[in-house]
Parts: structure tokens; sequence; C-alpha cells
């Protein structure tokens, strides 16, 4: 399947993204040339580059009628999540770790339904305490 990354994505999700899932290909706005593009006229050529989906923080295009209808006449599938609430390397290893743990569950359901979908990836608790505990060792 081929996977197209909003530019407001960060590229740095890419790498991890490509050796996991080596069998689908995920390309940026950068890549196609279609970086400033409105999103109606964006989905409609993402659809027409044969993109399977895309993969976004704009939860705008769900809510937007133009822009679902966008995707529902083209049949691109939305896939998204919330920017979340962090800066630099938090950032990018919450959006990377939350679509490594997604996408397995996305390429299933993509396999098996017809028409436009929306797939709301769920980000990762950021707070230490959420993701990992600390104990001394001792003899």
């Amino acid at each position: 399947m081929r996977f197209f990354l909003d530019e407001n994505e960060t590229p740095a999700i890419l790498p991890p993204l490509r050796a996991v899932f080596f069998h689908h290909e995920f390309v940026t706005a950068l890549d196609e040339g279609l970086s400033g593009v409105l999103d109606r006229e964006l989905i409609q050529e993402v659809s027409a580059r044969g993109f399977d989906a895309i993969m976004t923080q704009d939860r705008n295009q769900l809510s937007i009628r133009e822009e679902r209808d966008a995707l529902i006449e083209t049949g691109l599938h939305w896939i998204g999540h919330r920017q979340p609430d962090a800066d630099g390397l938090l950032y990018i290893v919450n959006s990377t770790a939350a679509y490594l743990a997604a996408m397995p569950h996305v390429l299933e359901e993509m396999s098996s339904v017809t028409g436009a979908h929306a797939f709301h990836v769920r980000n990762l608790p950021l707070q230490k305490g959420q993701r990992v505990t600390v104990s001394r060792l001792k003899f």
C-alpha cells in the first residue's frame, strides 16, 4: 500500500515506518512536490497518484465538508492523530511509536474495507511515570 505523509507530519517518522513496513511505501508532500497545496486539491491529487491513504495531524480534513467529501469521493483513507503535547525528541518518538503500534491494525482493516475510512491513531502517554519506572539495584 502507498501512504502519503502530509506536510504537517514530521518526516523523522519515515525511517522507522519504512524499515518495519518495508512492503509498503511512505512518501512525503515534499517528495511529491505537493507542499503548500490546499487540502481539497491535495486529497484529489494524492488519490490520482495512486496513494491509498493520507497520514496527517489535520483533523479538519474530517470536519470541513469539502475536504471530507473529497476523501469520500476519491476513496482515500485518512490516518491521523492529535499533535503530541511535546517538543523535540519526545515529539518525534511519540509520533513514531504511535504510528508503529497502530499500523498493523490499520493495515489489517484497510485490507478488508471498501470506501474511505478514518483511522484515529492514539498517542502514547508522555509522562515518565507512565512509560518507565526507575529503581536502584541493590546487593
